[in-house]
């Protein structure tokens, strides 16, 4: 896994080990320049102090379309909590 290098970001966010639970489902948004949107789900493999892996398994409600254009990630605290550019923050399902 990944390590973030701004430690003080990451004491900002709550633990990871309480916001989330292994196994859990968990969804976000993709957002493109155009403004189109699409929503992934999935489920949680791993969890550590800074990160979190994701299999995304559902895409706009199907599961496993032949179109899923990612499959795993490894989300960053920040990302989690705030998003980025074109994704949503991550929830619970």
């Amino acid at each position: 896994m990944r390590y973030s290098k701004n430690k003080e970001e990451i004491k900002s966010y709550p633990s990871l080990y309480d916001a989330f639970k292994l196994g859990e489902r968990v969804k976000r948004r993709y957002k493109d320049a155009n403004g189109k949107s699409k929503e992934y789900m999935g489920i949680i493999l791993a969890i550590d102090n800074e990160n979190i892996e994701i299999y995304w398994d559902t895409l706009n409600g199907k599961y496993r379309p032949n179109n899923m254009d990612a499959t795993f990630t490894n989300c960053s605290v920040n990302d989690i909590f705030k998003g980025n550019k074109h994704f949503s923050p991550i929830k619970r399902v």
